[in-house]
């Protein structure tokens, strides 16, 4: 492992800002330094402190998230070890672990309060439609690692839940506005109050910005933003013994989409999403607990634009046209159309300890999934899909040193049954010391639209362009996976370590290979990509995480990843097979440096920086290495009576570098926020 970091230029960057001395932001109390271990529910569906729990877990809470100075999703996970984050356009982002750089990384679940927020019809996660202001969350929770036991299909590398505060937590009312580079303007207004016995949050979002740059001698990329959000969330307790949460949300967003190796072909797609959730919790007086949660997700995406005539777009005559493409001259259209998607969950999960030494918790649920698409399924029908799932998980403590955690997953889907075990054994061998063994193994079913893909572009009914289509047969995806963590705490010293070392083993992973197809109007000499069960891949590495307190007021936090990956897939199946490899679409190195310190009571600063090694994304282009330099200021002060916080970020203060496309150019940027408490 030495080795590999003396080959990393991120080492000598940590070096440099060490021996630098220490910079500054959010505060850090006694209580973070000097407090108990923190609780964690994500990795196994029960409440474990960290060195507890069967999986390796970030927790990036409030303070953290404000020190970093984060002003989308893909900043927030820089700060995560494994983590690839990158910008497809402006404001469309690709967030994954251990991912390839897809378009649409289709691997990672990510929850809401304990909602899924998949969308099974771009098989990914649409950031822009999750109906959260950052000011919202509470904390972050993110496994590092395969959480398919806990979480099913979709967390076949990874899992999220994204905390949103409770209502109790807050009192009055908080406006926010944010202004800066690319046309920045970012306002929310934030209510909680009490109404009966229901105390709520009631809170409103709006965001604007241009998007990345123009290109230069190519035009703009006309990816910017126009969003309108809106959240509440209730808390009653009817009883000494109950709870209930009520939540729902709408979100308008307009924003351009596009390739941006092609800048003369974004479109503006618009995106409506709403969302319900309905949770009951009722506490048991022998420890256990009994939940049963039901939510509902819609999502509509409009994206279509009409070229004129296909006379004049080709610039023939319209009567030449029915002889070369034998269909009369008409309109054309580009776009996504319309695209439609929507989910009914209900889950029951009952918590327990059958004997001293055990807990556990089992449970069931049933998802009902539906989407349309003609674009992307070649007709405009409905197209629906139900499933069904049985989890179940154990924690066994042997003694006050060892602890065994067994989880399964079991799930009946559109492609069969699929079995995810995993076993984790804990020796805390010296206290606030804690060696972990993992094993697993973890299978995907593919998501409804992986299965029904038939992507072309057509017109008149015939196709004139094909992209994507599902190959007959498709099945599960699976990944073995083993790991071994170390982690400390040195609570006198303020110093939280966690060093991760795994191998991850993929195999008949969703790839897709080329086929030669003869299309109904030939305006190409086309081919078209067939998604089938192809890909392999074997991903060795290590992680690192290090959170370091030498003051009250002061923090230094670290991350660190290696990874090594070997890969295969098929590239062209006729006339002669032809394989091929994605080695180069991880960055090998990656990594931050967060450091941060209370100056005054009133005054915080904080310097942020993060490195990545070169990369090529299977979905972008190659991008090469990369040091970025964020800083953020932060002054809190009384006017009548009224808290207010002033905030200057700066982003990017190294050299310019380009995101997941050549064209993403991510230039230097500066914001100024302002948040004004009112009671």
């Amino acid at each position: 492992m030495l080795v590999v970091l003396q080959r990393s230029p991120f080492l000598c960057c940590l070096s440099a800002w060490f021996l630098a001395g220490p910079s500054y932001g959010a505060a850090v109390s006694e209580e973070d330094v000097l407090g108990d271990i923190p609780m964690v529910s994500i990795a196994s569906r029960l409440d474990q402190p960290l060195n507890r729990a069967p999986a390796s877990v970030t927790i990036i809470d409030r303070a953290l998230l404000d020190a970093s100075g984060a002003q989308t999703w893909a900043d927030v996970f820089r700060l995560v070890p494994g983590f690839q984050s990158y910008a497809v356009n402006g404001n469309r982002f690709g967030v994954s672990y251990h991912g390839f750089g897809e378009e649409f990384p289709n691997r990672l679940e990510v929850m809401v309060d304990g909602r899924s927020v998949y969308e099974p019809v771009f098989s990914a996660v649409t950031w822009s439609t999750l109906g959260i202001n950052f000011a919202d969350i509470d904390h972050i929770e993110i496994v590092r690692g395969s959480s398919t036991p806990s979480q099913g299909s979709n967390a076949l590398l990874a899992a999220v839940n994204i905390v949103t505060r409770a209502p109790v937590q807050d009192s009055g009312t908080a406006i926010s506005y944010t202004s800066g580079s690319r046309s920045t303007r970012n306002t929310t207004l934030r209510h909680n109050d009490r109404i009966g016995g229901m105390f709520y949050r009631l809170s409103l979002g709006y965001q604007h910005n241009d998007g990345f740059p123009a290109v230069t001698d190519e035009g703009p990329l006309d990816d910017g933003r126009e969003l309108y959000q809106l959240a509440f969330r209730g808390t009653l307790t009817p009883t000494l013994y109950d709870s209930v949460e009520i939540s729902w949300g709408f979100v308008e967003n307009k924003e351009g989409l596009g390739d941006g190796d092609h800048p003369d072909e974004y479109l503006t797609a618009n995106y409506d999403s709403n969302y319900q959730m309905l949770t009951w919790l009722r506490s048991q007086a022998n420890g256990g607990a009994i939940q049963l949660r039901a939510y509902h997700n819609s999502l509509r995406v409009g994206n279509k634009d009409d070229r004129g005539l296909i006379s004049q777009a080709f610039g023939v005559p319209p009567q030449a046209v029915q002889g070369i493409l034998g269909i009369p001259d008409q309109q054309l259209t580009v776009g996504l159309g319309r695209v439609y998607s929507e989910r009914y969950d209900l889950e029951l999960e009952q918590q327990f300890s059958p004997w001293l030494g055990l807990r556990s918790v089992w449970g069931f649920g049933v998802r009902v999934e539906a989407v349309e698409s003609e674009l992307l399924f070649g007709h405009d029908d409905n197209i629906r899909e139900e499933s069904y799932r049985f989890f179940t998980h154990h924690e066994w403590a042997l003694g006050s040193d060892w602890l065994v955690n067994a989880g399964l997953m079991l799930e009946d889907t559109h492609v069969g049954s699929l079995s995810s075990p995993r076993l984790a054994l804990n020796y805390e061998f010296i206290t606030n010391h804690t060696l972990r063994l993992g094993l697993g193994r973890s299978e995907r079913a593919p998501s409804i639209a992986e299965s029904n893909l038939d992507r072309s572009f057509k017109v008149g009914g015939l196709a004139y362009n094909a992209l994507i289509r599902s190959g007959q047969g498709l099945g599960e995806e699976r990944v073995e996976h083993a790991e071994l963590a170390y982690m400390a705490r040195f609570p006198v010293a303020g110093i939280d370590f966690d060093l991760r070392v795994f191998r991850e083993e993929g195999r008949d992973g969703l790839d897709a290979y080329l086929e030669d197809i003869a299309l109904p109007i030939p305006l190409f000499d086309d081919q078209i990509k067939v998604l089938a069960n192809t890909g392999e891949w074997e991903t060795s590495g290590v992680e690192l995480q290090l959170s370091y307190r030498p003051l009250v007021g002061s923090l230094v936090r670290l991350n660190y990843t290696y990874l090594d990956l070997e890969s295969d897939f098929l590239k062209y199946a006729e006339p002669t097979e032809v394989r091929s490899d994605f080695n180069n679409s991880r960055p090998r190195h990656s990594g931050s440096l967060l450091l941060a310190q209370q100056l005054t009571p009133r005054l915080g600063a904080s310097v942020m920086s993060y490195y990545q090694s070169d990369v090529v994304w299977r979905g972008g282009n190659p991008v090469d290495e990369f040091l970025r330099i964020d800083a953020q200021l932060t002054y809190q002060f009384l006017f009548a009576g009224a808290p207010i916080k002033l905030q200057a970020i700066a982003q990017n203060l190294a050299a310019d570098y380009a995101e997941f496309s050549r064209n993403n150019v991510f230039e230097t940027r500066f914001y100024i926020k302002v948040e004004v408490g009112l009671p």
